[in-house]
């Protein structure tokens, strides 16, 4: 029996020195796993907070603009013209895009928890203040400042770049997750702004929705996000391929003047940016072009809904498939739709075909920044990701006129047939400019 006793791994006896030893091998993880109870990869609930933060900001500034659109018009005080009311937004994605650089450059080299919990703070600050403006310019000046830093800090770049450092194998698929955050903000936030601003009015609106961004976002990013899986003392996701060459590009710091020596840069840039041109330019239009169809605005508000819940399938299946096939081939399938929906708008559709037309945007818009960090991501590695998506940020930033654009050609036209045609030609250069990108 003392010849038994004395073996602590004989079977149906615990081998508590095995256990003592993995313990202290790893206490951290144990630690980590007891605690948050996660039985899953923890990359995963980096990637579902990112829904939150992207979802609530997106949805109230992006997807429900068309809808301030209409409310900033009808009030007589501001008296502001259709193209007048352009701006905010235009001076937004400007400001934003000229400062994704410096961005970019935070988010690979400092605390992202810290930025995100900064951006909200900014855009909760300025939503506030646009409830106590007097007049138009006020609200673009807040746009192109606390606005913009909210967006960029706390937005899309942000859960790319946490997604693209702690995923491996199944980044492409962790970034279309990421990314479907925008969008479903559009599905929940669209009615909610409607229903608060035909309640309360706008301003109060802006006041209710700049106190929700706060008391929403920042307890939840605190507790739970973290820049890399290091923080946490766990390893990230294997990147699936050779360790050698994977490790070599995943971990390379690329320098500004690196980046843009890069052909692949530029395609990238001559690729996307008649895209996101074409599919952001209805999109901020979309209240008025269905205004002048007919359709009222909670019926817009459900295209609305449309339009981003497509786009968060369109998200989910691109995110996926770019960890399989050709990026060309996808980026071709997101611009035919864009083309589809365009020639679609152009015919003065029923409110059904409406519906169908929104959903094809949504699903083309849905490829955008999947496809986008997939690219950065395979070709440039993820340690630079955030400084490679930053830098593209000025260059794409000629996006940001495009609602404007459909303004100006829409009142000397006096519809948006014109514009429409406008946005269909800008789309044959992108797809000439993608059939260039080297293979990963």
């Amino acid at each position: 029996m003392s010849g038994v006793e004395s073996r602590p791994d004989v079977a149906g006896q615990p081998d508590f020195k095995g256990a003592m030893l993995l313990a202290s091998a790893k206490p951290r993880q144990w630690r980590i796993e007891s605690i948050l109870k996660t039985p899953w990869y923890y990359g995963w609930n980096i990637v579902g907070v990112s829904l939150v933060f992207q979802g609530v900001l997106f949805g109230s500034i992006f997807f429900s603009y068309t809808l301030w659109v209409g409310e900033w018009l009808d009030d007589q005080n501001l008296g502001v013209t259709l193209t007048y009311v352009m701006v905010p937004i235009t001076i937004l994605n400007l400001a934003q895009s000229l400062m994704s650089p410096f961005a970019g450059y935070a988010m690979d080299r400092y605390s992202i928890r810290t930025l995100i919990c900064t951006g909200t703070t900014c855009a909760g600050f300025g939503y506030v203040l646009i409830s106590l403006t007097t007049e138009f310019w006020q609200i673009i000046a807040i746009y192109g400042t606390l606005i913009m830093a909210g967006v960029l800090l706390a937005g899309p770049l942000a859960a790319q770049t946490l997604a693209a450092k702690w995923f491996g194998k199944n980044r492409g698929l962790a970034i279309g997750i990421s990314t479907t955050g925008t969008s479903i903000g559009g599905v929940v936030m669209a009615p909610v702004v409607t229903l608060l601003h035909q309640s309360y009015g706008w301003r109060d609106a802006h006041w209710m929705l700049g106190i929700a961004f706060v008391a929403v976002i920042l307890p939840l990013v605190w507790l739970t996000v973290r820049s890399t899986p290091a923080e946490l003392g766990i390893e990230a996701e294997s990147a699936g391929e050779s360790v050698s060459a994977s490790e070599e590009l995943q971990e390379r710091y690329w320098t500004i003047a690196e980046i843009l020596r890069q052909r692949t840069f530029w395609i990238v840039v001559l690729s996307f940016l008649p895209l996101v041109t074409a599919f952001g330019s209805i999109q901020q239009h979309l209240r008025p072009y269905a205004e002048t169809l007919g359709v009222d605005a909670m019926q817009t508000a459900f295209l609305i809904s449309v339009f981003a819940t497509i786009m968060i399938l369109g998200k989910l299946f691109f995110g996926m498939m770019a960890d399989r096939f050709d990026h060309r081939g996808l980026f071709g399938l997101s611009l035919l739709a864009c083309a589809v929906a365009v020639l679609g708008l152009l015919t003065s559709p029923t409110y059904s075909m409406l519906i169908v037309l929104s959903g094809l945007l949504g699903f083309s818009a849905g490829g955008f920044l999947p496809l986008l960090g997939a690219i950065v991501a395979s070709r440039f590695g993820v340690a630079s990701f955030g400084s490679v998506m930053g830098l593209l940020g000025p260059f794409l930033a000629a996006s940001a006129f495009g609602p404007m654009i459909f303004s100006t050609l829409f009142q000397l036209h006096g519809n948006y047939n014109l514009a429409l045609w406008v946005a269909l030609a800008v789309l044959i250069p992108g797809a000439v400019a993608m059939v260039f990108l080297p293979k990963r």
